[in-house]
């Protein structure tokens, strides 16, 4: 019994001793050579640098291209904003279907556009009754063109309209046009092509869904009043230009700017706005800061800059984006569609108003450390700026760039661990 107490002793002793060697241990984290195998050398310290060396700031207007919206924007804000939203349905079917069998479209009893709609919150709905009205915008001249385009909205080419009560604004909106310029269409074989005009007293904007989201207005025709003849719906489709179909198919619908804040000035980067736009940063980052340190975090530092031309109440979420393009593309607008995707390699967003002002901070350590290793020649250090609403609402976020005050311009700032040794002392 006295001797195994003993050995039970000497045991408890042993452990307490080790548990004391590793605390020991543990505290002198930053002692170093007193217990090599389980501390390191050097205690680790982090580093911060701020870079506001910008090679490269500029904003580039018109993006996304034509056709590529995600939402159409239907903007009516006087003499400040206004866009037009066109719908080609280049191809209508010749025939329809009654008690399951197929006719020839002779007649048409009606004929109405589907118009599905992003619902307007109870914030943001008109303070008056909205208006919009349809007219043919077929055209043998360049059919892409704004001034050409916006010159068909003209009573000689009005397809129909319907008002709107600010609480009828819903999911969904139906706008009856004009019979006998549908059955045309559908006798002669030719394009039908609409273009939309909103109307109303206060400035206002509503969000149309695009074939790019597949959801888009869709023409209903009821070629008989019979009930056994079932409604025709077509979807857009574009048929031009015809000898470049990766051009003709995005043309399906799109939107066009009337009126908007054409120019850029050059103390400012923006997003957003009316033509929609981004905003490419290319840093000068060290190469000994990303290929031989840790990165901890890495933050890119703006300024933004009040503006309450339109929406200035309005959230907006403004995304820091990866360039996917190779440096050896030297066009900013170029390099501008090729951007990653939103939230990718970890950058989140800032939901903004663009009436705000004071400093912000993006997220883009992810980023930054994709860096390490690769080569500017490869992969760029650059950083596009893009809103979560472009092409669908006016509202503009803005900030100062490179040609603001010293103290307000772009910056990274990047939080490091040097390169640390581990050995045997």
């Amino acid at each position: 019994m006295r001797k195994d107490f003993h050995r039970k002793g000497l045991l408890l002793l042993a452990a307490l001793g080790a548990v004391a060697s590793i605390a020991a241990c543990s505290e002198k984290l930053e002692a170093g050579r007193s217990c090599p195998l389980l501390c390191p050398e050097q205690a680790i310290s982090l580093r911060d640098t701020v870079i506001d060396a910008v090679l490269t700031d500029t904003t580039v207007l018109g993006l996304p291209p034509i056709g590529s919206e995600s939402y159409l924007m239907l903007a009516s804000h006087g003499d400040t904003a206004e866009t037009r939203v066109i719908v080609r349905y280049d191809t209508l079917p010749q025939q329809y279907t009654k008690s399951g069998i197929d006719s020839a479209i002779v007649n048409i009893d009606s004929a109405t556009l589907i118009t599905p709609i992003v619902k307007p919150d109870s914030t943001n709905r008109p303070r008056g009754p909205v208006t919009i009205e349809a007219y043919d915008v077929d055209t043998t001249a360049t059919d892409t063109v704004s001034s050409i385009l916006g010159s068909l909205f003209r009573p000689d080419r009005f397809l129909g309209s319907r008002t709107f009560l600010p609480e009828s604004l819903l999911d969904t909106l139906r706008i009856p046009i004009s019979t006998d310029s549908v059955l045309a269409a559908v006798k002669n074989a030719t394009p039908f092509r609409v273009g939309l005009r909103l109307v109303t007293a206060a400035g206002y904007d509503i969000r149309i869904g695009s074939t790019q989201v597949s959801n888009p207005v869709t023409l209903r025709i009821k070629a008989s009043k019979d009930t056994a003849a079932t409604p025709v719906m077509v979807t857009p489709v574009s048929r031009t230009p015809a000898d470049k179909p990766f051009l003709a198919g995005p043309l399906a619908d799109y939107t066009i700017v009337l009126r908007g804040l054409t120019g850029q000035p050059p103390a400012l980067l923006s997003v957003g706005g009316l033509p929609s736009r981004r905003t490419f940063i290319h840093f000068d980052v060290p190469s000994h800061i990303v290929d031989s340190t840790t990165i901890v975090r890495a933050s890119l530092l703006l300024t933004q800059v009040p503006n309450r031309r339109l929406d200035q109440s309005d959230s907006i979420y403004v995304y820091p984006l990866a360039v996917l393009a190779s440096p050896a593309v030297t066009d900013v607008a170029t390099l501008l569609e090729f951007l990653g995707t939103n939230g990718q390699f970890g950058m989140d967003s800032l939901k903004l108003v663009p009436a705000d002002s004071g400093a912000r901070s993006f997220e883009i350590v992810g980023l930054v450390r994709t860096w390490r290793g690769q080569a500017t020649t490869v992969v760029p250090r650059s950083i596009a700026l893009r809103s979560g609403a472009e092409g669908q609402l006016p509202g503009q976020i803005d900030f100062f760039s490179t040609k603001g005050p010293a103290s307000l311009r772009p910056r990274i700032r990047i939080t490091y661990v040097p390169q640390t040794s581990y050995g045997l002392p």
